[in-house]
């Protein structure tokens, strides 16, 4: 009896995994605003009304492939900072920021699910525990890289008056790299291609947030330059 409840528990699980790798696919294909739940049902070769078994929209499938995503992008950012010492907390950031590039180079379908999600009204269909769950595997990942700015400051390196404040600006300014090389109109417009300018971006950051040599790490800016770049970083 036990082995047939762990049998159908393995297939609820395996027909879970396989509506979830069809909708990947129809969503890279067709964009979430033109899939619908029929594609979906016809690419994972199941009815239509067994997707609803498993899941109450199509709002819902993205949500789990989003937190997905998350999952394999915050391996891969802990996998960067075990690769470097904590007494490099510089080297960490910049592998870090790699580690950013190459999953959204390697996975772009997994990195275009996290964007609609972010720059959307997708969560307003979702019930209020899965939002939730969304919130907290993305402030695990900022967490990340609050926590190496932190021991940065600990170490004196770097001068931010807030470590997630500091995270969230280092997020949006190499997010916003990418999404300016997306298009390419803008790609024109811009003399360099993206890992020249996703880099210049990080270093530029890197050095707002570094601390002047001889000057107190969680202490005022000694330069009006270096004044607006501290600020820029909280």
């Amino acid at each position: 009896m036990m082995a047939t409840q762990d049998r159908r528990e393995q297939d609820r699980a395996r027909r879970r995994n396989d509506i979830l790798l069809s909708a990947r696919a129809v969503f890279a294909q067709q964009g979430f605003r033109r899939a619908t739940v029929d594609e979906i049902a016809q690419r994972a070769e199941v009815a239509k009304g067994t997707i609803y078994l498993y899941f109450e929209n199509k709002e819902a499938i993205l949500a789990d492939l989003v937190l997905l995503a998350l999952a394999d992008l915050r391996s891969q950012l802990t996998s960067a900072i075990e690769a470097h010492s904590i007494l490099q907390p510089d080297g960490q950031l910049r592998a870090m920021a790699d580690a950013y590039l190459l999953f959204s180079q390697r996975s772009p379908d997994f990195y275009r699910l996290l964007t609609a999600f972010d720059g959307g009204d997708l969560g307003n269909d979702l019930s209020p525990q899965r939002n939730q769950l969304i919130l907290d595997a993305s402030s695990y990942t900022l967490d990340l890289v609050a926590q190496v700015i932190a021991d940065g400051m600990a170490l004196g390196m770097f001068a931010a008056r807030d470590a997630r404040q500091a995270a969230a600006v280092l997020w949006a300014g190499l997010n916003g790299s990418l999404a300016l090389l997306s298009h390419p109109i803008r790609r024109s417009m811009v003399a360099t291609d993206l890992p020249g300018l996703y880099h210049a971006t990080l270093e530029l950051l890197l050095k707002g947030l570094t601390c002047a040599e001889g000057a107190p790490p969680s202490g005022q800016p000694t330069g009006a330059s270096n004044e607006s770049e501290k600020e820029m970083m909280g």
